[in-house]
Formats: structure tokens, C-alpha cells, sequence
């Protein structure tokens, strides 16, 4: 005979794969532990995929900006093309922050400014500590 319980109770089906869930499984449940993992795993990858990529040109970029921040010690500027050659991206994610009139363009502690100087654009580095 049935009880009450068992016509209030619905078959539940996994929200991914469409197979019908264990009747013992909790009743919040809306698909298979392993369905859950799996489409977890793929929104993740889809998610941090732009996310890791931006990170890695910022690490490249502050690689390079101290490099050659320590080589133009003397504040004359890097060639344009000299930093490109390094492998600088200009389309790298960044803070922008005003000093002397200037913007300068910070990757996480070091930064640029481009200046053209005599018909020659000039890529002039700053470390955060310059700007104190």
C-alpha cells in the first residue's frame, strides 16, 4: 500500500546528465557528485582561463619593467622598440597613477610612462618607491 510519503515523493533527476538520482541521496541534491565535480571543473577552466593569461603577462611585464628599470638608472628613457624586443606588452592589464603630470601605467611594484622625445617614443620606469 502506498503511504503518503511515497506519492509526495518525486523522482529526481541529475540536473548535467539527466539519470535519475539515488532515492537516498540528500533531497537538496540536483545531480550526481561526479557530474557536480566534472561541470565544476569546467566553468572553472572556462572562468580563470582569460584570468591566467592576464596574470602571466603581468608577471612577464614586471619581469621585464625591473630589468629595465635597473639598466636606466639614470631616468633617459628605453626605446620604444628596445622594450617591445624584451617582450613588454602594452595591452597588459594595469593601474594608472599620477605623478609630476604624468600617468604611469603600474603592472603590480614597477610601472612605465612613454614620452616622445625629439620624433623618439621614450619608455621611462618607475619602481612604487619612486613615487613616495
Amino acid at each position: 500500500m502506498e503511504t503518503i510519503h511515497d506519492v509526495l515523493k518525486e523522482k529526481r533527476y541529475c540536473k548535467w546528465c539527466g539519470k535519475p538520482l539515488e532515492e537516498t541521496d540528500h533531497g537538496n541534491r540536483k545531480s550526481h557528485p561526479v557530474c557536480a565535480s566534472y561541470n565544476k571543473r569546467l566553468r572553472q577552466n572556462e572562468k580563470y582561463k582569460i584570468g591566467n593569461s592576464a596574470k602571466l603577462m603581468i608577471q612577464k611585464n614586471e619581469s621585464v619593467a625591473a630589468y629595465l628599470y635597473k639598466i636606466d638608472q639614470q631616468k633617459r628613457g628605453v626605446s620604444h622598440l628596445a622594450a617591445l624586443e624584451l617582450g613588454l606588452k602594452f595591452n597588459c592589464p594595469t593601474t594608472i597613477r599620477e605623478h609630476l603630470n604624468k600617468k604611469i601605467y603600474f603592472f603590480d611594484n614597477y610601472g612605465y610612462s612613454i614620452e616622445t622625445v625629439n620624433g623618439a617614443t621614450l619608455i621611462y620606469f618607475y619602481h612604487e618607491n619612486d613615487l613616495q
